[in-house]
């Protein structure tokens, strides 16, 4: 989605270890903390630590705040602007930078912070203009081989696509506000170009004084905006956002109402433009702010639809019931049970992230951020989910042979395995998927000592990690692989 390199997805195993549900405060202080924000990239060592707004003073600011996942807990508060002035809405890009809108100048105006390779460069004034431009937004992206930094703005009622690229700006309007109809909530995605139809697709909510419904315009890459097209006809059509499942796997979801209550729908295929799916979350009340993050692992139920939730990936969502707000955080796919229950929070609409913040030397954690009040103030909570290893470590030596890491590391789809018999032996090679499902196997028989090496070829597998195994007459040892395609 977002890189290329999937070499961090080596650190998951197939077993993963229960845990006991337990929240922590990530800020706290003579201020409010608001709207937390954290870049979904599943293929880096070092994840983004958490952005948000720090409120105090009639001004704002855009902080981060890392993850300590060997020791669980959160670091010391990073200021990324200065000044007197509002800086809200933060959202970040690898590679793109920070991204956030402004007062500074007397009205609003979107500036980027621009990060090299996790290095912050001077701030860029994208979009300053005697009008207010606000809520600016990265496309969601599958193309790795981006050049520019592309976004989505709102100019007064219109809906602006401006890029960025050599220092040089520009910009179309996208949906323009009329007599007709007004254009509130927007997202955008954008394809690789090799793809069937890639390009850019802009989703927005379009409404009048009588029906409401969300539409799209798409541009070819090297090509012209091209005319409107009604995506889904009279509903709510409130609290859009894209999802992703997979490598390029999106899906568009927006709120609805069933029965007087509301309810998450999910358009499968927002490129195709499928049918709506009801989202089956089992809850009274009104369901809001579902927001998602995907694991690329490989299991039993990869033929499973985008909205089937059983799709190895924790999410979080709201709960409104009676006036009651509740956070509920799913992390149940990675056999951790005990993160079903809801979490009640004063605020009535808090603003809600999952994403990973860390790394440790076991695995990989996912956190789900949300916003309460406490001694006056909003601060930010969260839950941590450490996805570590199972059963199954690197081991590499045994006192009768050594196993080396396959290369090429990950493959597609063949890869070369090296191993060194120290004592003859019989020898047998499995591989295993990360449910510690068999997915080959062959037996080598007797050999002498000696070097020795085998090429696996995954042409037949899903994209994925797995763990190979050589068994001898006294030992086994494994090692990790990942098959890309």
């Amino acid at each position: 989605m977002k890189k290329l390199s999937l070499v961090f997805l080596l650190l998951l195993q197939f077993v993963i270890l229960p845990q006991n549900s337990f929240i922590r405060q990530i800020t706290s202080g003579d201020f409010d903390a608001r709207n937390p924000f954290i870049y979904k990239d599943e293929f880096t060592f070092n994840p983004p630590p958490i952005f948000f707004e720090l409120h105090q003073n009639g001004y704002s600011n855009i902080y981060s705040v890392a993850y300590n996942p060997a020791g669980i807990f959160f670091e010391d508060m990073v200021a990324l602007t200065f000044g007197t002035d509002l800086k809200i809405n933060p959202s970040f890009e690898s590679n793109s930078g920070l991204l956030f809108q402004t007062n500074q100048n007397g009205n609003w105006d979107i500036v980027l912070i621009p990060d090299s390779n996790g290095i912050f460069g001077n701030p860029v004034f994208l979009a300053s203009s005697p009008n207010d431009e606000f809520s600016p937004k990265f496309f969601e992206s599958t193309n790795l081989f981006r050049d520019s930094v592309n976004i989505l703005l709102k100019r007064q009622n219109d809906i602006v696509f401006l890029t960025y690229k050599q220092n040089q700006i520009n910009e179309e309007i996208i949906f323009q506000d009329n007599l007709d109809y007004h254009y509130t909530e927007f997202v955008g995605l954008e394809t690789y170009d090799w793809e069937l139809n890639g390009g850019h697709y802009v989703f927005a909510v379009e409404e009048n004084d009588s029906t409401k419904r969300i539409v799209r315009r798409f541009k070819p890459f090297n090509g012209s905006w091209q005319p409107q097209t009604i995506v889904k006809d009279n509903c709510d059509c409130s609290d859009i956002s894209l999802q992703v499942s997979g490598y390029i796997t999106w899906g568009l979801f927006y709120q609805d109402t069933v029965h007087t209550n509301k309810r998450l729908f999910i358009i499968e295929d927002p490129v195709s433009i499928t049918s709506p799916q009801l989202v089956n979350i089992e809850h009274e009340g009104n369901i809001s702010s579902f927001d998602m993050y995907s694991l690329l692992i490989v299991g039993k139920k990869l033929d499973k639809q985008f909205y089937d939730f059983d799709f190895y990936m924790p999410y979080t969502f709201l709960v409104e019931n009676s006036g009651i707000t509740k956070v509920r955080i799913d992390l149940s796919e990675y056999g951790i049970w005990d993160t079903d229950s809801l979490i009640q929070v004063a605020l009535s609409n808090p603003n809600i992230a999952v994403g990973p913040v860390g790394l440790d030397n076991i695995g990989m954690v996912v956190y789900t951020i949300w916003e309460d009040s406490i001694d006056g103030h909003i601060q930010l909570f969260g839950t941590p989910r450490h996805l570590g290893y199972g059963a199954v470590d690197d081991e590499s030596i045994a006192n009768d042979f050594i196993l080396h890491q396959n290369y090429p590391n990950p493959f597609n789809p063949s890869t070369k395995i090296e191993y060194k018999l120290l004592i003859a032996s019989d020898v047998k090679f499995n591989v295993f998927n990360v449910l510690g499902e068999k997915v080959f196997e062959q037996n080598f028989g007797y050999q002498t000592a000696g070097n020795y090496n085998t090429n696996f070829d995954g042409k037949n597998l899903p994209s994925g990690v797995y763990v190979y195994s050589i068994y001898t007459d006294e030992n086994r040892l494994s090692r990790k692989m990942l098959l890309m395609k």
